[in-house]
Order: structure tokens, then C-alpha cells, then sequence
């Protein structure tokens, strides 16, 4: 996986534990333990490859980073300094304010 933060490879320990119960199909589920999610079996044989897979990319980090003391930001990522326009710009709603300090309005 790539960092987020300084885009260099990143390695990430994943850490998943899924609790199924296999039940033939329509068969009654309210007798299982809370917490168990139900696999219904049909006719075709089970596909644990996919199933394996599905929980390694639920168990993911939505954005991998490394730890921050350990993370550079890449060369060049400085923020900008404002430049002289924008220092001396103001502010566009200064003017409401003066009208909502005004009685007669």
C-alpha cells in the first residue's frame, strides 16, 4: 500500500476476526449466537477464496499512512506563502456586519 501522507510504500499489520454460521438454505437462524454472520449453502460449494478475500479488503484501512512520527512529506509539499493579494484582501462580509450593528436597519 502507498502512504497517504508521504506516498512511499507503507506496510500495514491487518487484523480481522469474522464469526460465521453455515446453515443449509431456509433453514431457522434465530437459534444462533449474536454476532454470528449466516452463510446460506445452496447447491454450490462454498467459495472460501472469495471469502478470505472479501474480509482482507473489509479489514483494509480506508487511508493507509504511516505512523506520524514516522512519516516525511515528500520533497517540494510545502505549503505556499500567501501572496501579497491575498494578504491585503478583505473580507467580503465585513460590510453585514457593520449593517447588523446598525439600529435603523
Amino acid at each position: 500500500m502507498v502512504c497517504q501522507r508521504c506516498l512511499e510504500l507503507v506496510a500495514l499489520p491487518i487484523r480481522s476476526e469474522c464469526h460465521y454460521a453455515v446453515v443449509k438454505e431456509g433453514a431457522d437462524t434465530q437459534s444462533l449466537p449474536k454476532g454470528y454472520d449466516v452463510l446460506e449453502m445452496g447447491e454450490d460449494p462454498l467459495d472460501l477464496l472469495t471469502l478470505v478475500e472479501d474480509e482482507l479488503l473489509l479489514a483494509l484501512p480506508i487511508v493507509p499512512t504511516h505512523a506520524p512520527e514516522e512519516c516525511q512529506q515528500p520533497a517540494g509539499a510545502k505549503e505556499p506563502e500567501p501572496s501579497q493579494d491575498e494578504v491585503s484582501r478583505s473580507n467580503p462580509f465585513s460590510v453585514l456586519a457593520q449593517l447588523k450593528r446598525d439600529p435603523n436597519v
